[in-house]
């Protein structure tokens, strides 16, 4: 009895042992230095690097409590920030690469990939490369920067991030319109001053609402400089709300530069002013959008004009972008909106 007893102890001992042998295959042999590509410690993070074999490169930096720039010069999309901050947070190995196999993976690295370089309090504390995924598109090969040496680790790993079932190449891009904010209007109401909604095809439509003080309105049609009385105090305020926050979906880059340049020739569909409470005025000219996709009416017959996106040419006079109606179809309402609804 004592023997079978000892036995079974042996047994469950040598099990222990060889499932934490196989759990921890090819880890335990690698050194935790050449292994760890995350950064636990996200809120101290102030600056992001990232670079690609072709030239191209974007910094996203942020001062003391102050928002995140982008070269020094543009807001940055949140949503792709948070995916960013998520990755380099969670990003962990997911299987070393074969013998066979490592040199191949790191030449490939050599060739093509992005460079991650991340600060912490202004000061470097990780680097690496990110290269292609996996052929099953699980993983994403990642090889670790000494930092003193400022080359490429003797390993390269497969990575990802547990429980999520896919690659992480696409989120360390360099393309700077793809880290740009998008937003056209952000106001919180009581900043606003006034809004002037023209219609360069119909000019007698064409108003301006100004805020005086709390829960004092102006709303003035432009062509007949008259003011429009019994305005509905909840409909404007609802106006001034949809201010907080208007985005344009992307960047027009359907249109070649003379087809852009033949729309800011023509006659914007609308054009939008907001100057807030400090005077300064954000102005905004929208168009209509060429069909690109060739929709059809409900005639059969293909529409001159995209019937969901429009064309956008932002304050700054430079950006041409695209965005949906959907969204910006609320900040054009008739004057009529404004008004309270004559008692039957």
């Amino acid at each position: 009895m004592k023997k079978n007893t000892l036995a079974i102890i042996i047994v469950a001992f040598l099990s222990v042992i060889s499932f934490w042998f196989i759990f921890n295959k090819g880890k335990g042999t690698i050194k935790e230095t050449l292994r760890n590509f995350a950064v636990s410690d996200t809120a101290s993070i102030n600056k992001i690097f990232l670079a690609d074999k072709n030239g191209n490169s974007i910094t996203l930096e942020r001062k003391a409590a102050g928002p995140w720039i982008l070269n020094g010069k543009y807001g940055v999309r949140p949503d792709a920030l948070e995916t960013l901050l998520t990755t380099i947070c969670k990003v962990d190995v997911k299987e070393p690469i074969g013998k066979k196999a490592q040199n191949n993976i790191i030449k490939r690295l050599a060739a093509k990939a992005v460079k991650c370089e991340i600060y912490q309090n202004n000061e470097l504390t990780k680097a690496y490369y990110i290269g292609a995924e996996t052929s099953n598109q699980t993983g994403t090969y990642m090889i670790l920067i000494d930092l003193e040496t400022m080359k490429p680790s003797e390993k390269a790993f497969v990575t990802y991030i547990p429980g999520f079932e896919g690659y992480l190449t696409t989120r360390y891009f360099v393309e700077e319109r793809g880290w740009r904010d998008r937003t056209v209007f952000h106001y919180i109401p009581n900043e606003i001053k006034s809004i002037k909604v023209e219609t360069p095809s119909n000019p007698e439509y064409n108003y301006e609402l100004s805020v005086r003080k709390n829960n004092d309105y102006q709303l003035k049609m432009l062509s007949l400089n008259k003011d429009i009385n019994n305005l509905d105090t909840f409909a404007v305020k609802q106006y001034l709300s949809y201010f907080q926050q208007l985005n344009f979906e992307s960047f027009e880059v359907d249109l070649k530069q003379p087809q852009i340049d033949s729309v800011l020739l023509s006659q914007p569909i609308n054009i939008l002013t907001v100057t807030d409470k400090y005077g300064k005025s954000n102005k905004v000219k929208f168009y209509a959008r060429f069909n690109q996709k060739k929709v059809a009416g409900n005639d059969g017959e293909i529409l001159p004009f995209d019937p969901v996106r429009m064309d956008a040419l932002l304050d700054n006079g430079k950006d041409f972008v695209m965005l949906q109606y959907y969204i910006f179809g609320k900040a054009f309402p008739p004057s009529s909106y404004f008004q309270k609804s004559n008692p039957k």
